[in-house]
């Protein structure tokens, strides 16, 4: 009897790897597929997937993590300009940044004003840090939430925060 219960546990434990391991593969093929130059991506860091529960549901650790990185994007748009007196519309690197966290914003602002009670359990979610090239060879760094259905097979919505 001992013996089945350490097969059945062994076989379990097996499962949720591969099925953690295939849920972080998915994640970075879809960051591969969505930057302009594939071949120099790096990946900083990938999360352990966390239940989800809807796709505007972030614990408030979550929330505050990404309000804390916006407040830095600021700083550093601010910094880059000094407090904005000598703003320069053809600074490809201060406009790329700006562009970048006014969608990010868009995207969290309901979050910030606070996120939808926790509904029921829709699947996963998924954090992955990394730095990619634009298409204008400008470098940034950039975290983006997945969420991904109960199986984890299937990415149905992502949220983009720039890293400054």
């Amino acid at each position: 009897m001992k013996r089945i219960i350490y097969l059945l546990t062994a076989t379990l434990f097996l499962i949720a790897c591969n099925q953690k391991e295939r849920m972080a593969n998915l994640a970075e093929e879809n960051i591969r597929q969505s930057v302009d130059n594939p071949n120099q991506l790096k990946i900083l860091a990938v999360s352990e997937p966390d239940s989800a529960f809807g796709t505007n549901f972030f614990s408030q650790n979550e929330v505050q993590g990404m309000v804390m990185i916006m407040q830095k994007v600021s700083e550093e748009i601010m910094r880059r300009t000094n407090n904005m007196t000598e703003f320069n519309p053809n600074d490809r690197d201060v406009m790329f940044l700006a562009e970048r966290q006014m969608r990010a914003m868009a995207e969290i602002r309901p979050l910030i004003r606070g996120s939808k009670q926790k509904g029921e359990w829709s699947g996963w979610k998924i954090k992955v840090d990394y730095e990619a090239i634009n298409k204008d060879g400008l470098s940034y760094k950039a975290e983006r939430w997945m969420f991904l259905d109960k199986d984890g097979r299937n990415i149905f919505k992502t949220i983009e925060i720039p890293i400054p």
